[in-house]
């Protein structure tokens, strides 16, 4: 008997390690990143390639969102539990200890997450970011150097206007196989940026999109499947732009500022007129946002040059998101800001707009050449 007591002590003792072990790990990582530098970039140079190269070929083999397919998984498996066991506690059929076993399991899941969450892009937020390694300035730009890259996208976004597939209504329509360009536009962009080579998983919608649209989100990555999702309702010429945005994650680039010049960058390279334009359009929205709250005359004069037909793709998209304006959507941005001011994004949501700032820089040497001739 006492036999039996000390080994179902001990047997206790260990299962709680076992429960706080990934938590102690994943924090430990949590903190090492944050302090150093250099071994982020360790980290997401050497062994984040092989946990995207494993985890998201393995999980690339399904056709479907795993990652999404996990989640309803997880509430339906937690429901039955809640539900049996209060079952249980009501006729009096629960058996000892079941409330320090319910606890073990909550710490050693969550714990898990945790860790999970750290291999898969935690770590990524502390390495060097994309500017810095390749040797791109972010100081900005002077009112009319903004206003020359709006005018620069302007042009682009107007000149690929009439070479997409548009319905009865002037909308923009997709009709490549959006994830095999995706893939093969990230591709041709390692070319020009190493760091973006290697294995790409193809991105996946996600079925129930209408899920994201009411959190106000267009795509996401997800750290424990290596997985790019997209929402698949979205204005079509947001898709190109996201799922390339997306999988600059799974490059290890976590930032928001950088996969947004990262997607835009895919974009404007690829061979496919319906990416190149995703990429102009979305780019001269960030700028014009930009070019608006710096001087509201310079951007009416650049708005005014906008082909009627793009109006009419950026109409149809405020027209999506203002059904989605609800309390959800705006607990979803606080939570997202959060989120981001926790892996070290000091301006959270901010940081999305920081790619004019980048491109800006990419512009440069156009930009001074425009400014010189007009002079």
């Amino acid at each position: 008997m006492n036999k039996t007591g000390k080994s179902g002590s001990g047997t206790g003792l260990w299962g709680w390690l076992a429960a706080l072990l990934p938590a102690v790990l994943g924090t430990v990582l949590y903190f090492i990143s944050g302090a150093s530098r250099a071994f982020s970039d360790w980290y997401a140079l050497n062994l984040y390639p092989l946990w995207v190269g494993s985890v998201g070929r393995f999980f690339g083999i399904f056709p479907f969102s795993a990652n999404e397919l996990g989640i309803y998984i997880l509430i339906a498996l937690g429901l039955f539990w809640l539900v049996r066991d209060i079952t249980r506690l009501v006729s009096r059929r629960l058996r000892k200890g079941w409330g320090r076993r319910w606890i073990r399991i909550v710490i050693g899941f969550a714990g898990s997450m945790w860790l999970v969450f750290m291999l898969g892009c935690g770590i990524n937020y502390n390495r060097t970011n994309f500017a810095e390694a390749n040797g791109l300035p972010t100081a900005g730009g002077t009112k009319e150097e903004l206003y020359q890259l709006c005018e620069i996208l302007t042009e682009e976004a107007n000149r690929l206007a009439d070479r997409v597939t548009r319905d009865e209504n002037g909308i923009m329509q997709l009709t490549a196989d959006t994830r095999r360009e995706a893939v093969k536009a990230m591709s041709l962009l390692a070319d020009d940026y190493p760091s973006l080579d290697g294995f790409y998983p193809q991105p996946k919608p996600v079925f129930f999109s209408e899920f994201m649209s009411h959190e106000n989100i267009s795509g996401v990555h997800s750290p424990f499947t290596s997985e790019a999702q997209y929402n698949r309702l979205v204005t079509p010429y947001n898709i190109p732009h996201t799922v390339c945005h997306e999988l600059s994650h799974l490059k290890g680039y976590m930032r928001e500022d950088e996969a947004n010049f990262v997607g835009y960058l895919a974009c404007i390279g690829s061979e496919c007129a319906e990416f190149r334009y995703s990429g102009y359009v979305l780019g001269y929205i960030y700028a014009t946002n930009a070019l608006y709250g710096a001087d509201a005359e310079k951007w009416s004069a650049v708005r005014g040059k906008l082909e009627p037909v793009i109006n009419k793709d950026l109409a149809e998209n405020s027209r999506y998101w203002e059904q989605y304006k609800t309390v959800i959507a705006e607990v979803k941005e606080k939570m997202n800001d959060n989120y981001l001011k926790f892996n070290h994004q000091e301006d959270g949501v901010k940081s999305y707009g920081r790619v004019v700032d980048l491109m800006l820089a990419y512009y440069h040497d156009e930009i001074r050449h425009r400014l010189e001739a007009s002079d």
